[in-house]
């Protein structure tokens, strides 16, 4: 019994690894699905398969959504409960029900050649996003998933450089403007960090920082990127020698001697104009002033005005 259930469920995978949908369905499909691990659950006979995913569709693209991989001749019945928002709606099918609508905004149930059911989206709008939550039950057994449907409104934009943290050499990417979220890898084994902020226009910003080695044996440093929006990962190629961080740190260690000789030089200049000021003057340098000089002349004058008046005197007596 246990060998019995374990082929069961291998064959349910690989039917649903081969599924195809009709032609003209899927030819103009943009989607990216991330998925889950299946959970898987017995009761008596039955078997129950929960899967949670999510996929971006491009705008005004026809969407496809799947549930089950089983057959309409397997299928009991469908269900489909779509919350957006905050409001809820229904479409359902099943073998001796009529079939329910209660979106009426053009969504449907149909069925590929083979018979698998799937919901149809025509013409997806922002208004479409929502959690798609499907139930299919069938002869024994049923099938259920939630799936997170949302917008690719745009891819980010890409760039990358090399900057110092400190005195460790860094290499940034940066993918900025992108909806939803981009991921970031380095094809170096050296350990780095990614930090996902959301700006107000609900796109986002992913931004990778890797510390590099003080020795690095490679030439040039690659980014890749991944975004819903490409069909290819991008990448970015940063060329990055030795040389080139020799000849920066020379550049920064010359800056900084430089400095220093200025102010030394400025602190020398400062410090022998300071001391000028209160040291005394030689005598060699100093010179009369010019009160003084006009003090000596009256006091000549008058001595020589005095001889003048006692060599007259002597005169008269000889």
């Amino acid at each position: 019994m246990g060998n019995t259930w374990i082929i069961g469920v291998i064959s349910l995978l690989a039917v649903s690894a081969t599924w195809s949908f009709e032609t003209g369905h899927n030819n103009h499909i943009s989607v990216i699905s991330h998925t889950t691990p299946p959970s898987t659950s017995t009761t008596s006979t039955e078997l129950r398969i929960h899967v949670a995913r999510s996929e971006h569709f491009h705008l005004g693209h026809e969407v496809i959504l799947t549930c089950s991989n089983k057959t309409w001749s397997e299928m009991i019945y469908t269900i489909w409960k779509i919350n957006r928002g905050g409001t809820e709606c229904l479409i359902s099918s099943g073998v001796n029900d009529q079939p329910f609508d209660s979106c009426n905004d053009g969504k449907v149930m149909l069925n590929t050649t083979s018979g698998e059911s799937y919901l149809k989206i025509p013409e997806f709008s922002i208004s479409d996003e929502g959690i798609y939550h499907c139930e299919s039950v069938y002869s024994g057994g049923s099938n259920s998933a939630n799936i997170d449907v949302s917008v690719i409104v745009a891819p980010p934009t890409v760039s990358a450089w090399l900057e110092w943290e400190g005195s460790k050499r860094v290499a940034v990417c940066l993918a900025k403007g992108g909806k939803p979220a981009a991921s970031i890898s380095w094809r170096s084994t050296w350990n780095s960090t990614s930090t996902t902020t959301q700006n107000k226009d609900d796109s986002f910003r992913v931004e990778s920082r890797m510390v590099l080695p003080e020795v690095i044996t490679t030439d040039n440093l690659t980014c890749d990127v991944r975004h819903p929006s490409w069909v290819e990962m991008h990448n970015v190629t940063l060329q990055i020698t030795e040389g080139d961080f020799i000849h920066l740190q020379q550049v920064i260690i010359s800056m900084v001697t430089i400095s220093v000789i200025m102010a030394t030089l400025a602190g020398l200049y400062f410090t022998r104009k300071h001391l000028c000021r209160i040291c005394p003057a030689r005598p060699s340098e100093s010179k009369p002033s010019q009160d003084y000089v006009e003090e000596v002349e009256p006091y000549a004058s008058y001595v020589q005005r005095v001889n003048s008046i006692y060599n007259s005197s002597a005169d008269l007596f000889t």
